[in-house]
């Protein structure tokens, strides 16, 4: 007989990040070569796929017969997406082992903590607000502001911003928690760098994601959205490092599902395949002048198309290079593919 839901065990109060973290590295323990062999072009597969789908055309070519193809588009997706990673897991990993794990400051810490346990956690999360989400926050917030006032002084100010930020918070968090003496000092020369990728990658975020923000009508409105993007950023940042405390394989899961939510937000994960073909060299392109063949510049080839005396088209925008058609738009949202026989030439711009 069926026990009523009363009756049965409770299930056990298990986090569901632990199970997912635990479940994900079990996955790659027992098929980390299959993941290895499969994931990069398959990834690369994807990458193209969205791109044809979203410009209507579909290459007159089997696309698995380019695996080298798909391998470098599947290196520059994980590059741009490393790119993201990097600065919210390396900089919480050198300030965790260099200065919060060194064993003065970690007797003295471990001195100040309350020792009610309800007092702990205010306890902690003034611990990581002053050491990760304050000088990040202060030293984002001191480069965009000479970024808007000084652009000119801004490779400057990401040397000088960051020194005097963790020299202030270095005392700050010195006498919050009444470390030894002199402990700014190694705060500062272990914060520096840190502090310093993390204010210049969610500056970088802030300005890539400024045209999405200005694409909306909402006035001075905007300067408020500006400053709860870097508050949050900076935040997720912060998080980010500060849960290195329990552990590597946390801290990288963590940081890797945020940079691409940051990617998706920012439009860098949603504009990877058009970067991807243009890093490639293959479309995505302004062409200065594409040159044709006379027997292709008939009478209705020159109705059709926007063609000069030299039968040529002059800056159009190529969507795709490779293969037996060469498909580009024209000024008024034409998709033309013409044969790429008829091609004798495309001239264009490395500026």
């Amino acid at each position: 007989m069926q026990k009523k839901w009363l009756d049965r065990p409770a299930t056990e109060d298990t986090a569901w990040i632990d199970l997912a973290i635990e479940g994900s590295n079990g996955l790659f323990r027992r098929h980390l070569w299959l993941v290895a062999k499969v994931a990069p072009p398959l990834f690369g597969f994807a990458i193209f796929v969205l791109y044809f789908y979203r410009n209507r055309f579909y290459p007159s070519f089997d696309l698995f017969q380019f695996t080298s193809l798909l391998l470098a588009a599947a290196a520059i997706g994980f590059v741009v997406i490393g790119v993201l990673v990097v600065p919210l897991f390396l900089p919480g990993a050198w300030i965790f082992s260099q200065f919060l794990d060194h064993k003065a400051i970690k007797d003295e810490l471990r001195y100040s903590r309350p020792y009610l346990d309800h007092e702990r956690g205010w306890w902690v999360l003034k611990l990581g607000c002053l050491v990760y989400w304050l000088p990040y926050l202060a030293c984002t917030t001191g480069l965009v502001t000479v970024l808007l006032l000084a652009p000119k002084l801004f490779a400057l100010s990401v040397m000088l911003v960051p020194v005097l930020t963790c020299l202030l918070v270095g005392l700050i968090v010195q006498a919050a928690f009444g470390l030894p003496r002199f402990s700014f000092i190694r705060y500062l020369w272990t914060t520096d760098v840190a502090v310093m990728i993390v204010g210049g990658f969610v500056a970088v975020v802030l300005i890539q994601s400024a045209p999405i923000i200005e694409g909306f009508d909402i006035g001075a409105w905007k300067w408020l959205v500006y400053g709860l993007v870097m508050i949050v950023l900076s935040f997720i940042a912060a998080m980010c490092s500060f849960i290195f405390i329990a552990g590597w394989n946390v801290a990288l899961h963590v940081a890797a599902f945020f940079a691409l939510a940051i990617a998706g937000y920012s439009g860098a994960l949603t504009t990877l395949p058009e970067k991807t073909v243009g890093a490639l060299g293959l479309g995505h392109y302004r062409a200065q002048t594409l040159l044709l063949e006379r027997s292709y510049c008939d009478a209705i080839a020159a109705e059709q198309l926007p063609l000069d005396d030299g039968c040529a088209l002059t800056d159009i925008h190529v969507v795709w290079s490779l293969g037996e058609h060469l498909v580009f738009r024209t000024d008024d949202e034409r998709t033309v593919q013409i044969p790429s026989t008829f091609v004798r030439a495309i001239v264009r711009s490395d500026k």
